[in-house]
């Protein structure tokens, strides 16, 4: 994970800090963390010393985790109905009554 631009320039100083997690309330605080711990270490030492941080905060912003769970679910699913374990309307399950909520 690179933290730094490729080369410094005033338009990359101005941009620096648009793209960031602080308006999620799921991931906010992990980045703080992260960044917290990098600063303290410095980017290159901090890369070992935040390791378990960082990799924390990545799947909460990114989901890898998450969303193969989901497609292994769903690619046993579809394998269960084409072997005829499952009826195709039994995919997914019902879903709520409109008023439900």
């Amino acid at each position: 994970m690179s933290l730094g631009p490729f080369f410094r320039s005033p338009f990359t100083d101005l941009t620096a800090s648009m793209v960031n997690f602080q308006q999620y309330d799921k991931c906010g605080e992990m980045e703080m963390a992260a960044i917290d711990c990098l600063e303290a270490y410095g980017t290159v030492r901090g890369a070992k010393k935040c390791a378990d941080i960082l990799i924390d905060f990545q799947e909460c912003a990114f989901m890898n985790k998450q969303i193969a769970r989901f497609r292994t679910m769903r690619l046993e699913r579809h394998r269960q109905g084409l072997l005829g374990d499952r009826k195709a309307e039994d995919y997914y399950a019902k879903p709520p009554r409109v008023d439900a909520y």
